[in-house]
Order: structure tokens, then C-alpha cells, then sequence
């Protein structure tokens, strides 16, 4: 079920402020109160192969193409099941200022002698099992999720954003 991205109705609703709570990336009602309300398909994304992300955001909505609006969320959480087979899926970003996407990297080692070394791309490969993650975005405007490899049913990604 692909649903337009309600980050942004769900700031309106809450005269735009900021959420501590891990919102989806689809969810278009009004946060329930308890998290058992939202149902578990609002936060699978579709991933894409690179060579099919959308430079101009003008993708086939729902497929990936244009990756997935943040609401200038500080963090991704992601829950990525997979059953080890060769599937990789890397994090890319968009910010609307200079129009482009670009691989996301995460600072990982300040003790390094170069910016280089202090930073790793967002990637992660053939994980046999349930991983959960919390990725630095820092208000990035939009995230794709590229895929390498062919995902089949058993490799399925969850995503939510917040800003605490």
C-alpha cells in the first residue's frame, strides 16, 4: 500500500512542531495515540535501483523514484529484515537547495587523521535477520533507499523519521 507522504499534514495538524516520535514516511492520518494504532505496512519504502532515481522528483509515485520527504527530520530509523542473500541497500539524500541526490555518509571515527576516514557511506549488505539502525540525516530534505542486487519478498525495509 503506497500512501503520499503525511509528514508534513501531520506538523499542520500539530501547528508545526517538531516530533520526538518516530513518524512514518507514509502515515497520512492523525498520530494515534498509541503506536499499536498505525498500521505495520505504512512504514515499508520501496527500494530503487539507482539508475531509476529521479534527478527532476518527477518518479512514478510510490515506486522510490523520487525518494521520500523528511519534513527536515533530524534522524532515520530503519528496520531492515533480510535472509542473506546478495541484497544491499544504501541511504541517499536530497536537499532541495542544491538539487541533487547524493550517497549519505555517517560519521562513525573522529580519531582519524582525515574527514575521509571519520565518515563511512549509509550501506548496508546481505544481513541475515533483523537489524534496527538510527541514521544522522540532520535535515535532509528527502531519502531513497538504492538497492543493489535483486530484493525479493524476504528483504523488507521499514522507515520512520523524528527530530529529537
Amino acid at each position: 500500500m503506497t500512501l503520499p507522504s503525511a509528514l508534513y499534514d501531520q506538523r499542520l495538524k500539530a501547528s508545526h512542531v517538531r516530533t520526538r516520535r518516530p513518524l512514518s514516511l507514509y502515515y497520512t492520518e492523525a498520530v494515534p495515540s498509541g503506536s499499536q494504532d498505525i498500521p505495520d505496512d505504512t512504514t515499508v519504502v520501496e527500494t530503487v535501483a539507482i539508475a531509476d532515481l529521479k534527478l527532476a522528483l518527477n518518479g512514478a509515485p510510490g515506486s522510490g523514484e523520487n525518494g521520500y520527504a523528511t519534513g527536515n527530520a533530524s534522524h532515520l530509523h530503519l528496520l531492515i529484515t533480510n535472509d542473506s542473500t546478495n541484497e544491499t541497500v544504501q541511504i541517499f539524500v536530497y536537499n532541495y537547495a542544491w538539487k541533487g541526490w547524493a550517497p549519505l555518509y555517517i560519521p562513525v571515527n573522529f580519531g582519524g587523521a582525515t574527514a575521509d576516514a571519520a565518515y563511512v557511506a549509509a550501506k548496508w549488505t546481505c544481513l541475515n535477520g533483523t537489524k534496527s539502525v538510527i541514521v544522522p540525516i540532520y535535515g535532509s530534505d528527502r531519502v531513497a533507499f538504492i538497492q543493489t542486487g535483486e530484493p525479493d519478498a524476504n528483504y523488507i525495509i521499514k522507515a520512520a523519521v523524528s527530530t529529537f
